[in-house]
């Protein structure tokens, strides 16, 4: 009896399971959407990054911001790279960022500079490859394809290297006995960085004695010079050393300025730079081009020697930045990229000698920054705005007493004259208050290092306080923008010197006290 009981209630409970999946809805899988592309590219965000990083080993990021020009130029080439790399059935995906729109996922990657790309590599979020700068699809193409496989071609033999060497205008080979290990493996990290060179490999003894080269050695070949440029190899050579060599000597003695040179004069790893304005049209263009190209072999890897046309309309922006003008040429300046000083050569002839003597004076740290001003006018502090010049520049836009606001202006543009006469209306209306001073400078014929001036009209507020502050306005360019400006300004500069004052108090008090202690 208590078994046909017990085979009744599993009866009814096995039935009403049945009943309950019969039911109960099926459940289904979320599947993972798919990540959207435009021309071949993956659309990244937030929250499909960590996807992206999981389903592709190799992922080349372009961090673009939609409104840099640049930043649009790259992009269309990481279009182009993308469409190659998918034509050759590559497993390299690229995706990008749009840095306005993911503002948290930029900063969570640390990436605080546009565009940049960024190589992840097996998921690896945190540790990314910084890319140098790539500027063509053929490029991006070229470093990816040396970051995940070979970065130079294996060169067999004579015939091989000989046509090798016939590629292109400039082309990098590597001689080493074991291609695996020690100086080679240097080579190799140098040749992942620079996609826009060919880079070959050999071991061939034949190859080793038609160039003449008995040791490890670097070679760099440049069709437009006749002797090829040997580094050797040595333990102590680094992958930076051999970079500085090859980014070095593929640049000509003397590079002439343009629109296609001029990226690589701006990215050059040597940051001082030697320029000669002059017209190529000249009769003594010739003479003048030979002492300064004479003057470049003593210099090779510590000064840039750059050329620049003044009769090429294009080069304008190159002649403000410099303020020469054609009735200064022929002129010779220096630049340090790192800080944009300029030195003028204090010579008026263009001679080897006077070049050389030029160079060294700077690298020896003994050239005087070139400071440019106008005369001080007669009746310069008379009227409601004061016209200032380099040589009173410093005097009277830093000083503990004057809050002083200035317009750096050019009279040629349209933008400044437009707003010269708001100038004028606005020293007017602090002409008779006690603590402001409205000025205005010709940054054309003016240089002024004390502040980092933004294209022209720019202006820059200099407050009453012991320190040399500055404030850069950004605001609207309208009248009631700049004395609202102004009067906020002025309000903080007197509570920033109330404190000033109050420090200088209490140190005033603690050091007379500590003379009382010493004199007891």
């Amino acid at each position: 009896m208590k078994t046909l009981l017990f085979l009744s209630a599993l009866a009814a409970v096995s039935l009403a399971a049945l009943a309950e999946n019969q039911t109960q809805t099926p459940k289904t899988t979320k599947k993972k959407e798919k990540i959207k592309e435009e021309k071949g590219v993956l659309e990244l965000k937030k929250s499909n990054f960590e996807q992206a990083l999981r389903q592709h080993k190799h992922l080349l990021v372009n961090f673009h911001a939609p409104l840099s020009g640049e930043s649009q130029s790259l992009s269309l080439e990481f279009a182009s790279a993308a469409a190659q790399l998918r034509n050759e059935s590559s497993k390299i995906r690229l995706g990008t960022i749009d840095v306005s729109k993911e503002k948290e996922l930029t900063k969570e990657l640390g990436v605080t500079d546009f565009p940049a790309l960024r190589f992840f590599i097996s998921g690896d979020r945190e540790n990314p490859v910084t890319c140098p700068a790539l500027r063509s699809a053929s490029a991006i193409v070229t470093w990816l394809k040396r970051r995940t496989g070979p970065s130079a071609v294996l060169i067999k033999d004579v015939d091989h290297a000989k046509a090798f060497v016939e590629e292109a205008e400039v082309v990098i080979v590597g001689f080493f006995k074991d291609l695996e290990k020690g100086e080679a493996q240097v080579f190799y990290e140098a040749a992942q960085d620079i996609p826009d060179l060919p880079f070959g490999v050999t071991k061939n003894k034949n190859v080793f004695s038609k160039y003449d080269i008995t040791k490890n050695a670097v070679v760099l070949f440049k069709k437009s010079e006749e002797k090829p440029v040997a580094y050797e190899m040595s333990g102590e050579v680094s992958r930076d050393s051999l970079v500085r060599f090859i980014r070095t000597f593929e640049m000509d003695l003397v590079t002439e300025y343009n629109r296609e040179t001029s990226g690589k004069i701006f990215t050059a790893l040597v940051t001082s730079h030697i320029l000669l304005f002059t017209n190529k049209t000249a009769d003594d263009f010739r003479e003048l081009h030979g002492e300064f190209q004479s003057a470049a072999v003593e210099f090779r890897g510590k000064v840039l020697f750059v050329f620049v046309d003044t009769d090429e309309t294009r080069n304008g922006r190159i002649f403000e930045v410099f303020h020469v003008r054609e009735v200064d040429t022929p002129a010779v300046r220096i630049i340090n990229l790192t800080d944009n000083v300029q030195y003028q050569m204090q010579a008026d002839e263009v001679t080897a000698h006077n070049l050389r003597t030029f160079c060294w004076t700077y690298l020896d740290g003994k050239a005087k920054p070139k400071l440019d001003s106008e005369p001080i006018p007669e009746n310069w502090d008379k009227g409601p705005v004061k016209e200032l010049v380099g040589m009173n520049f410093e005097r009277v836009v830093f000083n503990e007493d004057r809050n002083v606001f200035i317009m750096f202006y050019a009279p040629w543009s349209a933008a400044c004259k437009k707003l010269l006469s708001v100038w004028e209306q606005l020293g007017k209306v602090f002409e008779d208050h006690a603590s402001v001073v409205i000025g205005k400078i010709d940054s054309t014929a003016n240089d002024v290092h004390t502040v980092l001036l933004e294209r022209h009209p720019a202006f820059t507020f200099f407050p009453a306080t012991s320190f040399q502050r500055i404030v850069t306005y950004t605001g609207e360019r309208t009248l009631e923008a700049f004395v609202q400006f102004v009067e906020n300004q002025v309000e903080l500069a007197k509570e920033e010197k109330a404190k000033e004052d109050e420090e200088k108090r209490k140190q005033a008090i603690e050091e007379s006290e500590g003379k009382e202690k010493e004199e007891l």
